[in-house]
């Protein structure tokens, strides 16, 4: 039972690391575009979001809101999809 313990603790820092690279590597891109046109601070992190959501509320995009939903999913997702994997491939080894 140990064995499981550990494998699902080694998963989920491997899925937790996963999934904080590539959020970061999303919002660090469209906050580096937003600096690239002369925002900086609050101008380019709402900036960076409503353009990763789309576009402004008042142009049919999802705004700032749906920006921070495609970063939580740029999270999430890839941490789910690598600890299933992981611990998926452990519990075959060891079957």
């Amino acid at each position: 039972m140990n064995g499981d313990v550990v494998a699902i603790g080694i998963s989920g820092v491997t899925a937790t690391a996963t999934g904080v690279v590539t959020a970061s590597t999303i919002y660090g891109g469209a906050v580096a575009a937003a600096n690239a046109v002369g925002l900086f601070g609050a101008a380019a992190t709402s900036s960076a979001l409503a353009s990763l959501g789309g576009g402004a509320l008042a142009v049919g995009g999802a705004g700032m809101a749906g920006g921070v939903a495609v970063v939580a999913a740029s999270a999430a997702l890839p941490a789910v999809l690598v600890g299933a994997v992981g611990f998926g491939i452990y519990h075959l080894l060891t079957s």
